[in-house]
């Protein structure tokens, strides 16, 4: 028997990836979830080296 998942079903808000292994931000509404995507993220370099968000990101 497995257990009930914590969380739904994420998609990427900026790009539509479906479950990312690694994301940001997560919402869910209603059984819906939807978050930024960690290539999301470097990519509009949102991160700095250590993987933190930069000063003056919010999500």
């Amino acid at each position: 028997m497995t257990a009930p998942a914590i969380l739904p079903p994420m998609t990427c808000r900026k790009c539509g990836t479906s479950n990312p292994v690694i994301f940001l931000a997560p919402v869910v509404v209603a059984g819906a979830g939807t978050c930024i995507c960690l290539d999301c993220a470097e990519a509009r370099r949102w991160l700095d080296p250590d993987g933190n968000l930069k000063p003056g990101i919010t999500l």
